[in-house]
């Protein structure tokens, strides 16, 4: 079973038994939240990854799944920052920091860098692609692998140490954008 298989076994274990536990159910609705990831994983875990809490089945204004329109990447004084905007509301995620990022069929695809944080984005258009950003000296590049029943996984790579623990990240979703930020 490949990493990305299992964090997506561990994602659904997790909300199962958290679905058992109280018996109270959590509001559909709730705002987007930041979702922080700082384990040092070489293969995703449920630790290791993060999950979006925004609304599920958003819809652009033309009422069909939102798409990325554009894809930046930008320094702050914590890191870096690499912005998607979409053409409707942010969609949810998924993350996780990989050893290699792989496209359709498992196949591997070779990008810039020495560690690789995947996000799938759930629920938008198939059609959805982005042209890849300009890096900056820390993120060597920003790429589309797939898009598999409304699901695009993007791959970014930067340049870490050799050794280095996976990179603590956070990733907001405000309005349009999915905001990662990349602490140094």
């Amino acid at each position: 079973m490949s990493g990305w298989s299992n964090v997506a076994v561990a994602s659904t274990t997790v909300l199962a038994l958290a679905a058992c536990g109280s018996g109270e159910v959590e509001d559909a609705q709730s705002k987007p939240v930041a979702a922080t990831s700082s384990e040092s994983s070489q293969t995703p875990s449920a630790a290791a990854s993060s999950t979006s809490t925004s609304e599920k089945g958003q819809e652009n204004e033309s009422g069909e799944p939102p798409k990325v329109t554009e894809a930046r990447v930008a320094e702050t004084a914590e890191g870096d920052r690499v912005i998607f905007t979409f053409n409707g509301p942010a969609p949810d995620y998924l993350d996780s920091w990989e050893k290699e990022l792989n496209g359709a069929e498992g196949k591997p695809i070779k990008i810039k860098g020495s560690k690789f944080l995947r996000i799938a984005f759930v629920g938008v258009s198939p059609d959805s692609r982005f042209t890849s950003p300009a890096p900056n000296e820390r993120v060597l590049e920003v790429r589309y692998l797939m898009n598999f029943e409304g699901e695009m996984s993007v791959g970014i790579g930067i340049v870490a140490p050799d050794g280095a623990a996976d990179p603590e990240h956070t990733i907001t979703a405000e309005g349009t954008q999915v905001i990662v930020d990349i602490k140094e």
